[in-house]
């Protein structure tokens, strides 16, 4: 009888477990650090599950499918139409005062006819880093608040060389700042872009304009014309790989990759200011909104929800987060505990760039085949990026895709 009432306690305790999914494995031990929190904090048992990115979205709408799935799911915007669109997500009942703490932009963007689909995480932004040590050796002006293109660029040119055992050092990966990406983007803003798909009339159009053709040139010729920039078969190793062995002194990627720096310790890293595009135009960076979703197949939504409210609101998680050097949800509010988790790296540049930045496509995130849309100018630009193709020919291929899917394109709410 015992023993029937161990295996009865095991199968509650089971059933009772939330199961977390995420794709971000630069943040593993602090999501398990949080997750073991609100354990503490509520009863609740949670399993982390890490899922890499390149399966990720396979398997979440398999699991959709199939109606088995995770009960908290990590969402990211170009994802969620989609999903928001097939009714495979729960609505979420937030406690007000949850719903009054949350970004209201943020919390927008995830709201459809009224009902949360989605608790909006911590602003993933985009971020210039630096290697101290490699700009004062090659003698280049540390920018603490602002640069331009320009400087950046000649920056750049100084910080690549040849080191006397053969080992190359780059200025910049640029193979990163595929224009239409989310790090590219950033450029293209703060050089006066509007946005890459434009409503004409009912109907929808790529807007691959001027703007956009001057970003991509001026971040394509980091790699073929001012050699800055590894291209596509010249390292074995990846961007922030080259940024952590010393072998990169500018890094753009987003704001998480804190994490990764801890790895290693002697690299003399800080933030510095996206660089000013255009004379008179500030710097208007990008940042991804990724939120906690409950699929309407889980097994325990209760404390799915209350898992999903807790990571986002809750003061034990923002300072857990900002105390590991990451931005949490309620990034102002704990400003404080993220600048003293990065005491000398220049982290105030983050907090002065966050009222100017912008989610991007956030016109068009309800547009039936955006992915597809997305998907299509991805696969141009990178054959100019990998020097496949002439910028001319691929925005000319980018357009001509973009505007085939866009005729069928429609909002899904």
């Amino acid at each position: 009888m015992k023993r029937l009432f161990g295996i009865l306690v095991l199968a509650v305790s089971a059933l009772a477990q939330v199961q977390y999914a995420t794709w971000d494995g630069t943040r593993q031990k602090v999501d398990e650090r949080l997750l073991k929190a609100f354990t503490e904090a509520t009863g609740i048992q949670v399993a982390y599950n890490l899922v890499p990115w390149g399966t990720y979205w396979q398997k979440a709408s398999a699991m959709i499918a199939g109606g088995s799935t995770f009960d908290v799911m990590w969402m990211n915007l170009d994802n969620f139409p989609f999903y928001a669109s097939q009714g495979v997500l729960s609505p979420i009942a937030l406690s007000p005062e949850a719903k009054g703490r949350l970004p209201q932009g943020a919390l927008k963007l995830y709201t459809v006819k009224d009902q949360v689909l989605g608790v909006p995480l911590g602003p993933q932004v985009v971020t210039v880093y630096i290697n101290r040590k490699l700009f004062q050796e090659r003698g280049v002006p540390i920018p603490k608040s602002s640069w331009t293109f320009e400087e950046m660029r000649e920056a750049a040119k100084k910080l690549t060389f040849t080191r006397p055992d053969g080992k190359k050092v780059w200025g910049i990966n640029a193979m990163d700042l595929q224009v239409d990406t989310e790090y590219g983007m950033a450029f293209y803003y703060s050089n006066g872009g509007t946005g890459l798909i434009k409503k004409v009339g009912d109907r929808y159009e790529a807007n691959l304009d001027q703007v956009f053709y001057d970003t991509a040139k001026k971040l394509l010729d980091l790699i073929y014309v001012d050699k800055v920039s590894p291209g596509p078969q010249e390292s074995t190793l990846q961007g922030y790989q080259l940024f952590q062995a010393g072998q990169m002194g500018i890094y753009v990627l987003g704001s998480w990759m804190t994490e990764v720096w801890k790895a290693s310790p002697g690299l003399d890293w800080a933030f510095a200011p996206l660089p000013e595009m255009k004379k008179g135009l500030a710097p208007k960076g990008v940042y991804s909104v990724h939120a906690l979703v409950v699929p309407s197949g889980s097994k325990n939504r209760e404390a799915a929800y209350k898992l999903a409210e807790w990571y986002a609101t809750s003061p034990q998680a923002n300072r857990i987060l900002a105390g590991a050097g990451l931005l949490p949800t309620l990034a102002e509010a704990y400003r404080s505990t993220y600048l003293q988790a990065l005491p000398g790296r220049n982290a105030e540049v983050v907090f002065a760039q966050l009222p100017n930045m912008v989610v991007r496509h956030a016109d068009v995130r309800n547009l039936s085949n955006l992915p597809e849309v997305l998907d299509a100018l991805g696969s141009a630009m990178n054959l100019a990026w990998t020097g496949n193709l002439s910028l001319e020919k691929a925005i000319e291929k980018a357009r001509a895709d973009m505007n085939a899917l866009l005729r069928n394109a429609k909002p899904l709410w």
